[in-house]
């Protein structure tokens, strides 16, 4: 497929000002999906304008934190566009949040606002989790100016839903403070900002330190993704899957591309495969942006998928090691075509992108190209300097979606945004002679055996290949002798009864001896970030007489 240009202006333009226009030329076309409600462009225009006029009234300025604490759900969609009409940031808070890191992203992200929802109660009770977070929370006599010590900034709760209890207001409380409110007041909020300025803040995920606010623009949402759109030659009568939250830039960063290009989009609350085929069938959804192997393979691999039946479908993106991106590729429709990519959060999602035309042996062991609106370099970790083409080094990138800082952390910006704009990403790769980056894992996700290193995503990509395997890991456990060694742990596909000595007898004499596992362990389940296996606590899976043994 040839690339086109998006038609929309290139980023010059803020996020919400694009819902405007779309709004204003097809009121009624649709926008987002949930099961069982729609949301036309006109519909959410009108209703998160009115929700951002209660924001100033409550004292919102342009350049002011507010704060989402949703999943994906219509309200989170109104609620951020809300946010942006009004001229603010919105913090995009992780729905799975606990205590303690929702205590810290509160106070640490100076929002003045946070909105949330009642309308799933029965799997998060964010009520309940913000009282038992915000001591001194019930005893709030004004609704609309808190006075919390554990968040200073914060000075009211929204929530939106069907049952607002004090001290929160509800949506049809906010609408009504900003009634009054003219519309060339709101009009001047939005003007005062540029479209370099930080559209939206995501929190890393924080597994080895505190979490870090990622400051992302409205330019660079849209020249990130701009690449998917422009890969795709995304359709204004087009629907994509997007199953990932919208509190990641795999959500919040495809939801920005669709509204530019007029295109409609389908998410869930809780993911569930079988609603998720349903859904898929019933809209016809021609993209398919599960990204990750957990999401990918429930849809492909259900009882009711097949190639005749979702003829529909045009692309997929899945980020996986080659034998499970070939296995993907062959169930689709002939006329599909399978995509990858590199991102990051601080690439507001896409650094490389994987290209229609290239053929499946690239497509599926690499992660693609840089758009050229984005430079991409390998270097020496340590000293930067770039490496010669074709050796491993860390990836480095600039331009396209690149981030602006980490909020309030001068320290961390300084040493991963080098001089001339270079972000280091603590990931390994190498660029093939064609210019197409191979992703080769994480920098400290490198094992020392006996004097060797040993990168886990190389094992990896060989067990994943094995009949009956569904996914695997690597880690490393101490021993005595050889520093440490190699533990995969594996799930098997439905029906496999691959045994741990199987596992190992195809690992030798096919990979080095000091690769190959020395225990297989069978899990069912994973230990997940938002979207990523949590590698550190895959050592509690481990028997306590393997580890006193090591």
């Amino acid at each position: 497929m040839a690339d086109t240009a998006l038609p929309h202006d290139a980023p010059t333009k803020a996020v919400d000002i694009l819902l405007s226009e779309q709004a204003a030329r097809r009121p009624d076309a649709t926008f987002a999906i949930f099961p069982g409600e729609t949301l036309t462009y006109g519909e959410v225009n009108d209703r998160a304008r009115a929700m951002a006029k209660g924001l100033i009234r409550l004292g919102v300025k342009p350049g002011d934190h507010i704060a989402t604490l949703m999943p994906n759900c219509a309200d989170w969609v109104i609620a951020y566009f809300a946010g942006l009409i009004a001229g603010a940031v919105v913090v995009a808070l992780n729905a799975r949040y606990k205590r303690h890191e929702l205590g810290y992203a509160l106070k640490h992200s100076d929002c003045r606002v946070l909105l949330t929802t009642d309308l799933i109660a029965d799997h998060v009770d964010f009520t309940s989790l913000l009282r038992d977070t915000l001591e001194g929370l019930d005893a709030q006599t004004d609704r609309t100016s808190l006075n919390l010590t554990s968040a200073p900034a914060l000075k009211a709760l929204v929530l939106m839903g069907k049952v607002p209890t004090s001290p929160f207001l509800s949506s049809e409380d906010l609408i009504a403070l900003g009634a009054d409110i003219p519309d060339a007041e709101v009009d001047a909020a939005r003007a005062q900002r540029d479209v370099g300025d930080t559209s939206t803040i995501i929190y890393t995920s924080g597994t080895t330190s505190t979490p870090k606010g990622c400051e992302l623009t409205h330019q660079g949402l849209q020249a990130s993704w701009s690449t998917f759109a422009n890969t795709v030659s995304l359709r204004p009568d087009e629907t994509v899957w997007t199953p990932m939250p919208f509190y990641h830039t795999g959500g919040v960063g495809p939801m920005t591309i669709i509204l530019a290009t007029g295109a409609a989009f389908m998410t869930q609350p809780h993911y569930q495969a079988e609603q998720a085929v349903e859904l898929i069938e019933q809209h016809r959804i021609a993209h398919l942006y599960s990204g990750f192997p957990q999401l990918s393979i429930t849809v492909i691999e259900h009882p009711r998928f097949n190639k005749d039946r979702f003829d529909f479908v045009r692309s997929m993106l899945n980020v996986g090691p080659e034998a499970l991106q070939r296995r993907i590729q062959a169930a689709l429709p002939d006329h599909a075509v399978l995509l990858n990519l590199f991102g990051m959060t601080e690439g507001a999602g896409i650094v490389t992108f994987a290209r229609w035309d290239a053929p499946l042996d690239v497509r599926a062991v690499s992660s693609g190209y840089p758009p050229e609106n984005t430079q991409v370099r390998i270097c020496d970790p340590e000293t930067n300097i770039e490496s010669p083409r074709g050796a491993p080094g860390e990836i480095q990138f600039r331009g396209g979606g690149a981030f602006r800082s980490y909020y309030k952390d001068p320290e961390a910006t300084a040493a991963t945004i080098l001089p001339g704009g270079w972000v280091k990403t603590g990931d390994r790769g190498r660029m093939d002679p064609d210019g197409a980056l191979t992703f080769l894992g994480r920098i400290k996700d490198m094992l020392k055996v006996g004097g060797e290193n040993v990168a886990a995503a190389e094992i990896e990509a060989f067990i994943q290949g094995l009949p009956g395997v569904k996914m695997v890991q690597i880690i490393g456990i101490p021993h005595k002798r050889l520093t440490e060694v190699p533990v995969a742990f594996v799930e098997r596909d439905p029906g496999s009864t691959i045994t741990e000595t199987e596992v190992i007898a195809a690992c030798t004499g096919r990979l080095a001896n000091w690769k190959v596992p020395r225990h297989v362990i069978f899990v069912t389940d994973w230990p997940m970030s938002t979207t990523k296996v949590q590698k550190f606590r895959l050592k509690e899976y481990l028997p306590a007489d393997l580890v006193e043994s090591a």
